[in-house]
């Protein structure tokens, strides 16, 4: 396979013409371009307000089909037959699921990767495997950034990525034909998705810092309440004790008067 051809060839199809002329296609055709274009703005509608939120569930499905190209590729660099290579790539694909679905830290990286390969992507437009390598590698730097700020590049990364997808497949059922509208509907996308996961964030922080005042509150106060049961508890050592000296004091004097009495 030559991988320059098949990057020359997919960069060169026009998928907004193709979505915009679905009229003019087969029933089956029209049919499942038609729901591939819902699925896609469902998802990155998803993508788009709910990024952040659902990070678990995006790694798990994305480290699914990254982990089974990966393995699928790793077969075939080795000439294993088909069935083995099919068995590489689902056994990789579940384990990379599984890793980014259990651990939040390797979730980030993945989405982070993708999308970050995405946009590289998007905007260089490689088509050769040189310049494909070096978009991975700029999502690589993007995934190794957001290590350090991964609730915030999240959230643009996913606004952005979801917005686009989005926008593109909303655009190609409006009665438009201008670029401008389509720009526009992403824009507002973008801008709204993230919005609203930076308000859902900030909820969720102001929450947890609710949430840790109340115990430090629970906390004080048990540390108060032991604090006065010490003291209790001291208290009523002292008074027994107080109570004996006391009882000397009066024996002591007794004992004076009586000595003083059998002088006289």
């Amino acid at each position: 396979m030559d991988v320059n051809n098949l990057m020359s060839s997919m960069q060169e199809m026009d998928y907004e013409a193709i979505l915009k002329n679905l009229d003019g296609m087969g029933g089956p055709v029209k049919n499942t371009l038609m729901i591939a274009t819902v699925v896609s703005i469902v998802i990155g509608l998803l993508w788009c307000f709910l990024g952040l939120k659902l990070i678990r569930v995006w790694a798990a499905l994305l480290g699914l089909g990254l982990g089974f190209g990966i393995g699928v590729g790793a077969g075939a660099a080795f000439s294993l037959k088909p069935n083995l290579i099919l068995i590489c790539g689902g056994a990789a694909g579940i384990l990379l699921a599984i890793l980014g679905a259990v651990f939040y830290h390797v979730g980030v990286f993945l989405i982070a990767w993708i999308a970050g390969s995405s946009f590289a992507f998007i905007f260089l437009q490689p088509k050769d495997w040189k310049l494909g390598l070096a978009c991975l590698g700029i999502g690589l730097v993007v995934a190794l950034f957001t290590i350090r700020f991964a609730e915030l590049i999240i959230i643009i990364i996913t606004g952005i990525n979801g917005g686009m997808s989005a926008g593109t497949g909303i655009y190609s059922f409006l009665p438009f034909d201008k670029e401008i509208i389509r720009i526009v509907v992403i824009a507002v996308l973008v801008v709204a998705g993230i919005g609203v996961q930076l308000l859902m964030e900030s909820g969720k922080r102001k929450k947890r810092t609710l949430e840790n005042a109340k115990k430090i509150r629970e906390q004080h106060s048990t540390a108060n309440e032991v604090e006065k049961a010490r003291a209790m508890i001291d208290d009523l050592d002292k008074k027994p004790a107080a109570a004996k000296k006391g009882a000397a004091g009066k024996n002591q004097k007794k004992k004076k008067t009586v000595t003083k009495k059998n002088k006289k």
